[in-house]
Formats: C-alpha cells, sequence, structure tokens
C-alpha cells in the first residue's frame, strides 16, 4: 500500500487541477491555464520521483558518475578507485566513463553536493528541466499556431508517461535523455524567433551554442536542430544562398565554441576512452549495440504506443497541409523535426524506444493543432465518428500515461536492498571492498565502499590484503 494511497492522491490532485485548466482556457484566462497545467506536471513528475532506490537501466550509472563528479569535475568515473584490472571498453565497469555526455551529469552532481547523496536530489535536476520543456512547447505552439493550440500541447507533454518516466530515473537515458529533449526543444524555439525577428544577428550563434549544449548530452543526435532551422528559413525567409551560409556558419562558430573543448579536452587526456565510444556511435547505425535490436517498423508502432494509437491521423492531416500550402513553413518545420530522426532510427540496426523523444515536442503541437483543426473544420463529415476521434486523441495519451507512472498498482517504491545499503554508509572502514554483491554500481553511490558482482579469486583476495583492503565476500 505504499504506492497505492500516493497515487490516488496524486491522480484526484491533477483531475482536479486540468479541469480548473480547462474552464480557465474556456474563460480565456490562459496565464491561469498555463500555471495550473505546470503544476499538474510537476505533481506527477515529483510522484514518479520518489522511488528510493536508484533504477537499474541507466540511472544507477548515471548516478555514481554524477556523485565521482562532485571531487573531480572534469574526470568522470565509474570505478572512482579501480583497485582491480579492468577493460574501458566494459562501460558498466570500466573507470573513466564517457557514455554520455558531462551537462546533465554535472547537474546532477551540482544537486548532489547542495541537497545530499539522496535519491530524490539525484532527479531534482531533471524534475525542473522536464517541467522548464513543458513550457517551451506551450510557447512553440503559441508562437505557431496560437496560444489555445500551445496550452494543449503543454498539456500533452505534461502528461505523457515516457517524459515522466524518464525524470524519474524509471527507464534508460532518464536524466540525460531529459536534459537533451530540453536543449533540442531551446535550440528549436530559439529559432522560431530567429525567423519571427530577423533583425537580431545574434540568434543563429545561439541556436549553435544550444544546439552544442545538446551534443554535450547525448552526442550527434543533436544535428537534428539544424535542418529543423534552415529548412524553415530557406521556406519563410526567402533569403539568398549567401545569407543563408553566414547564418549557417555563424551557428556551426555556436556550435564549436561550446562543444569543442571538451571533446579537444578527452581526446586529449582520455585518447582510448574516447574513440572508442565515438567509434561505438557511428556503427550504432551498422551494427546492433547492448542487444537493442527491433525491426524496421519498430518506430512506427512506437510512434502510436507513446503518443497514442491514432496520432498517425493528425501527423498525416499535417503533411497534407504542407502540399496545400497552408502555414507551410510551420508544418515543415514540425515534420522535419520529427521524421528525419524517424527515418534514420528506423534504418539503423540499434533501436531503442526512447531515441524518437527528441521530437516529442513537435508531435505534442501536431497533435494539438489536429484536434482545434478536427474539431473546427468540417473534416470528419460524421459528427459521431469526429467526436470519437477528438476523444481519443486526449483520451490515449491519458491512459498512456497511467500505465506509465502506475498510480493504482501497488508496486515497491523502497526496497530492502536499498534501505540495506544506506544504513551501510559508516558501518565498515573506507578501505572496504564487497564481491558477490547484485547491486554492487548502486553499493558505491550509497556508500564509499568499492564493489564488485563476481568471485575473487584467492590471489585477488591476498593482492588486495596487501594493499590493505578489507575484503568481504558474499
Amino acid at each position: 500500500m505504499n504506492n497505492l494511497i500516493p497515487g490516488i492522491l496524486t491522480v484526484s490532485f491533477c483531475i482536479s487541477g486540468y479541469y480548473l485548466s480547462w474552464r480557465s482556457w474556456k474563460k480565456e484566462n490562459f496565464k491561469a491555464a498555463l500555471l495550473l497545467i505546470l503544476i499538474c506536471g510537476l505533481t506527477l513528475r515529483i510522484y514518479t520521483s520518489t522511488d528510493g532506490y536508484v533504477h537499474t537501466w541507466d540511472e544507477r550509472y548515471h548516478a555514481l558518475v554524477a556523485k565521482n563528479l562532485i571531487n573531480h569535475p572534469l574526470i568522470p568515473t565509474l570505478y572512482d578507485n579501480p583497485v582491480l584490472p579492468y577493460s574501458y571498453k566494459d562501460w558498466v565497469a570500466n573507470h573513466v566513463w564517457l557514455e554520455k555526455g558531462p551537462v546533465p551529469l554535472w547537474a546532477m552532481a551540482a544537486s548532489l553536493s547542495a541537497f545530499g547523496n539522496t535519491d530524490f536530489a539525484l532527479r531534482v535536476p531533471s524534475l525542473i528541466i522536464s517541467l522548464i520543456a513543458v513550457y517551451l512547447t506551450y510557447l512553440i505552439g503559441s508562437r505557431l499556431f496560437g496560444k489555445r493550440t500551445g496550452l494543449l500541447a503543454a498539456f500533452f507533454h505534461s502528461i505523457n508517461g515516457l517524459i515522466i518516466e524518464l525524470a524519474a530515473g524509471r527507464i534508460s537515458s532518464d536524466h540525460v535523455e531529459t536534459f537533451f529533449i530540453f536543449f533540442i526543444e531551446l535550440a528549436v524555439f530559439v529559432a522560431v524567433l530567429s525567423i519571427s525577428n530577423k533583425r537580431n544577428k545574434l540568434y543563429p550563434v545561439l541556436i549553435g551554442a544550444i544546439t552544442g549544449m545538446a551534443f554535450l548530452c547525448k552526442w550527434t543526435p543533436a544535428l537534428i536542430v539544424f535542418p529543423v532551422w534552415i529548412i524553415a528559413e530557406i521556406l519563410v525567409a526567402n533569403k539568398t544562398k549567401w545569407q543563408i551560409f553566414l547564418n549557417v556558419s555563424a551557428s556551426v562558430l555556436g556550435f564549436t565554441l561550446i562543444s569543442a573543448p571538451w571533446l579537444l579536452y578527452i581526446f586529449n587526456q582520455f585518447p582510448d576512452e574516447s574513440a572508442w565510444v565515438f567509434k561505438k556511435f557511428i556503427f550504432a547505425y551498422s551494427e546492433t549495440l547492448e542487444q537493442h535490436s527491433g525491426q524496421f517498423y519498430h518506430y512506427f508502432q512506437n510512434l502510436g504506443m507513446v503518443f497514442g494509437e491514432i496520432i498517425w491521423i493528425p501527423v498525416i492531416i499535417s503533411m497534407y497541409q504542407i502540399f496545400r500550402k497552408q502555414d507551410i513553413w510551420k508544418m515543415a518545420m514540425l515534420n522535419v523535426w520529427w521524421l528525419i530522426p524517424f527515418i534514420m532510427f528506423s534504418f539503423a540496426a540499434t533501436k531503442r524506444h526512447t531515441y524518437l523523444l527528441l521530437a516529442a515536442p513537435a508531435i505534442f503541437i501536431i497533435l494539438s493543432w489536429c484536434w482545434f483543426y478536427i474539431h473546427e473544420q468540417n473534416v470528419i463529415k460524421n459528427k459521431l465518428l469526429r467526436n470519437i476521434v477528438l476523444i481519443l486523441l486526449v483520451a490515449l495519451p491519458v491512459r498512456y500515461c497511467i500505465e506509465r507512472t502506475k498510480p493504482f498498482t501497488d508496486i515497491e517504491r523502497n526496497p530492502q536492498w536499498a534501505s540495506d545499503l544506506k544504513q551501510m554508509r559508516n558501518k565498515y572502514d573506507a578501505k572496504t571492498i564487497f564481491f558477490n554483491h547484485e547491486h554492487a554500481i548502486e553499493g558505491m553511490y550509497y556508500t564509499n565502499y568499492i564493489f564488485y558482482t563476481h568471485i575473487p579469486e584467492k590471489s585477488q583476495i591476498e593482492f588486495l590484503e596487501r594493499m590493505g583492503y578489507r575484503v568481504i565476500v558474499r
């Protein structure tokens, strides 16, 4: 029952809040409506983030690296003190850890340093960033199609179950993906501003700089920002090739100024680890990494699952608008935003269900725009069918939110193994090593001891004892 009662209270609060938001929207009190959406979105994220343990994939690794960064911010490590030989190619047991960019890890480290080594403190940066992303969706939707579209898009963003779980650390990529989505969306928002205000010459540099921040979260997929922005500029601004070249050059400059220092640093300080990590990313397109495989139509199914099974209705209608030359640059920008990663990731050998979330804000805005389009235009002649479609466009994302956040499921949120590890923090001497421990990474996060999952050889125990370590084999 440690989950059921808080879950029911959270759902009840959010139902009331979203209802009041809808009433405020009906009265055209858009500020109040937006505030209520943000409050409810934050409530869902806080509820989901109160699990009393670090999750298996990938939060425990990010948590440990963030903890170690507190002591040496420029040296990301997993095993901070690798007393036994290791392979730098083994990302779950190596020393220097470069699998993800430093920006989200630095934010997590700062939060742990400020609030203490707790599970919730680890997730605070993601909660903040995830909520700001909801606000950005409102801003982009409002700029493109008006405030009511922006509000509904923000609603869809605030309740999306997969994005909520990301911020809570429950699924793979977790906080890294949360920061990545935020910076991608922020760069696109600045791109929209640059198209609206052509006089400001700093926008291209700023777009590049923010894209550089996204790059320092999750590497090369951040480059999606450039085609989204450039295609929109070509369609709306009618600029010369020379002007476009200058804007792109300024943007590349901003990108380089942000991303190059870290790249130069890690390739100089950790050449083997850096080369191996980027080799993996290069070959991820042709080789399946870490058993993340799937059929060619993997993302076709995934899109319907994450955004509602009939999401293809809004997508197809929005693409048709381009051919009708209605809001062409706006529709082109949104569809390029999701379509390029959709196609590229579909052909790639490595597939993961979170990959398309970098384009989630575009889908939310398309979904919101189409809801009003179907509601107000005579697109579906049959009134009953039209109402069913409108209800499903909202109900299916709501259902998915409940499925992912599990407010009505009595799940274990404070497992005994996590409590046991937390109680071990000051129980042993600092030079203690545990072997044959199921939760080795978590153990190093919660304590200052060294943990390994395997059973040591006799020679290893003797070596470690000569080094002054106390060895405990479970």
